[in-house]
């Protein structure tokens, strides 16, 4: 009968959590996020679950709000993020309310190479499934590769700096300077307007110039089938982008780093490389956002309730996404998913 508390740092990922607890609970769990609290008249009895910004819940104003209505579960989201100062904050404060609470975290992308180890939050490892692991047993899609050389690319001037996971990385800045010029742009749009066919793809590029000019380029040769999504597109705006996507609208979304995290659109079969990476962690992020089998019905996928994973196989087989493509430009295939 205790309350749950998910914490995530996306309002994409608070809002598919909520989409999907509300097919399990029954009820949409209130998002405690921006000028949105959650009304505390419905917590005194306990067993609540609350969804929760963790930009807005570190405050400490939101965290007592709270002081008479401890958590005796916090589930994280995309946990790697956990060892940061606002996370630790919050699991500090309630952990200290309540001692018997527990704090589960879950990631795609446990390795840091930053070294700060997520022991400081987390104490064990509770279970371990590999992608590659999932796609034999049926719950993901087979991958299958294409590697398209780019002749006019030279990467031997790019730099290395490290990137939002905190691995050492190849330079934003000097990959853009190299993969915004214009030979360069054609000779990516090019094959993937012949090897991706009507298939949604989902493009990631080396930073916010290079998304853009790739999409103008797409829409070149056929008018309205990209857009472009970086970091400082305002929410509406990409909210429209991901439904015209999800809904065959928008062949193309191009994007800079902004749907590593919080995608959720299994309709995808096409996964273009179009940014370089020495991080495992990073092409895991990317290639992982066309794995998910396709939809059946209104929210379930092909592999729902089916027990085995021979069963599973083959429904994705005979299924309309029997595999995920991911088209290779920079070579980030060398990465292997059992690492």
């Amino acid at each position: 009968n205790g309350n749950v508390l998910l914490l995530a740092h996306r309002i994409e990922l608070l809002r598919q959590a909520q989409q999907k607890l509300h097919l399990e609970l029954g009820y949409a769990p209130p998002i405690e996020q921006g000028v949105s609290e959650v009304d505390m008249n419905c917590m005194w009895q306990g067993g609540a679950v609350v969804i929760a910004s963790i930009q807005t819940l570190a405050g400490l104003k939101r965290l007592e709000r709270y002081r008479q209505h401890p958590f005796d579960l916090i589930l994280i989201d995309e946990c790697h993020h956990a060892v940061s100062a606002t996370y630790r904050r919050v699991v500090e404060y309630f952990t200290a309310i309540n001692p018997a609470c527990r704090v589960l975290g879950v990631t795609a992308t446990p390795a840091r190479a930053d070294k700060a180890a997520l022991g400081i939050v987390f104490d064990s490892t509770a279970y371990n499934y590999g992608v590659a692991q999932a796609i034999d047993d049926g719950w993901l899609v087979p991958v299958q590769q294409e590697f398209v050389g780019i002749n006019q690319v030279d990467f031997s001037a790019v730099r290395t700096a490290k990137n939002t996971l905190g691995e050492a990385d190849l330079s934003t800045a000097d990959l853009e300077e190299v993969l915004t010029q214009e030979p360069v742009l054609h000779a990516m749009a090019n094959p993937l307007i012949d090897i991706c066919g009507q298939r949604k793809t989902l493009v990631f590029t080396a930073g916010v110039a290079h998304a853009h000019l790739l999409a103008d380029v797409l829409n070149r040769h056929r008018e309205g089938c990209a857009a472009a999504i970086d970091g400082t597109t305002v929410a509406k705006q990409r909210e429209l982008a991901v439904e015209r996507f999800a809904g065959g609208d928008l062949q193309y979304l191009v994007n800079c780093g902004v749907f590593t995290e919080g995608f959720d659109v299994p309709a995808v079969e096409v996964v273009a490389m179009g940014r370089p990476t020495k991080s495992i962690g990073l092409y895991m992020q990317m290639l992982g956002r066309g794995l998910r089998p396709a939809i059946h019905g209104e929210s379930s996928t092909v592999v729902d309730g089916i027990v085995t994973a021979e069963g599973r196989r083959a429904a994705i087989a005979s299924s309309s996404k029997p595999h995920m493509l991911s088209v290779d430009f920079v070579g980030n295939s060398q990465h292997s998913i059992t690492d």
